[in-house]
């Protein structure tokens, strides 16, 4: 609704209560702004200066009211003023009821907190926002990209990946802990096939081995030697070493032991490697 009244006119404009009416209609409709910027918020003016902000307009409640600022408290609250006029019957009524924001103190259903009041931008400022943001485009790229990033870092998870970390355990990243199930180990794959490396989470193997008799190969060495016999052989002319001494053994074949002179120091096995740490994610 648009109303143009024609005040600047010849012969006394008659002030009705039809045209303060239509006034006051006229009126109410500037507070569709308070609608538009919505609850607590800052239309124009409210600069702060030192401990003081200057008057404004602000919307509490979807009123546009005036706000009369001063010396800052931590709280605001809507004045009314009732101003009471003598009307033509000589009784006085209350005839303006003027609202305006202060600060202060007040009954908590009339009073609001000034921090909780936000300045609204112009809107060139919002139309600059807006064309520099992203693009409903944009967004769905950046919603494909997230996608796929979330579907390749899936194993990523507390208690689902170790990574070798060859820096100190002091520069590890945020989120992430030493994993300690890896020290001095090394990693197999899963075989449900094989017996030893059948079982997830099991420690198998060591560093280092000691031979026995179980683990030398089934082998014989020979070693023939006829003594005494006057023919040409390994071991011919060999005397028995007797418990009285060293003596002709006669005519007969004889077996001989060969002593391993070995001392049973286990063996290394351990493959040349790197010295690195572990570490898993530790997400909160």
């Amino acid at each position: 609704m648009r109303i143009n009244i024609q005040f600047l006119q010849t012969g006394g404009v008659p002030l009705t209560n039809d045209l303060m009416d239509v006034l006051q209609e006229a009126y109410t409709i500037f507070n569709v702004l308070g609608d538009v910027a919505g609850h607590l918020t800052i239309l124009s003016g409210c600069t702060p200066t030192g401990q003081s902000v200057s008057p404004g307009i602000v919307v509490i409640n979807g009123d546009v009211l005036y706000f009369e600022g001063g010396l800052v408290t931590a709280s605001v609250y809507i004045h009314t003023a009732q101003i009471t006029k003598t009307f033509q019957d000589q009784t006085d009524k209350i005839l303006i009821e003027k609202k305006t924001v202060k600060f202060g103190l007040s009954a908590p259903d009339n009073m609001w907190n000034w921090g909780d009041f936000k300045r609204l931008d112009t809107l060139k400022v919002m139309m600059e926002k807006i064309n520099a943001a992203a693009t409903q485009a944009d967004l769905n790229d950046i919603k494909t990209r997230l996608d796929k990033v979330e579907l390749k870092t899936a194993p990523i998870v507390n208690g689902g990946i170790a990574w070798f970390w060859r820096k100190p355990l002091s520069e590890i990243p945020a989120g992430w802990k030493p994993c300690t199930d890896f020290k001095g180990k090394t990693i197999f794959g899963l075989d449900p096939n094989d017996p030893v490396f059948s079982t997830l989470g099991t420690t198998v193997g060591s560093h280092s081995k000691t031979i026995t008799q179980n683990n030398i190969p089934d082998y014989v060495i020979p070693f023939y030697g006829a003594t005494n016999s006057g023919q040409t052989a390994v071991g011919n002319d060999l005397s028995v070493i007797k418990w009285n001494g060293k003596a002709p053994d006669g005519f007969y074949d004889h077996t001989y032991g060969i002593n391993s002179g070995g001392k049973g120091m286990p063996m290394d096995v351990l493959n040349r490697g790197v010295i690195v740490d572990f570490i898993e994610p530790d997400f909160q």
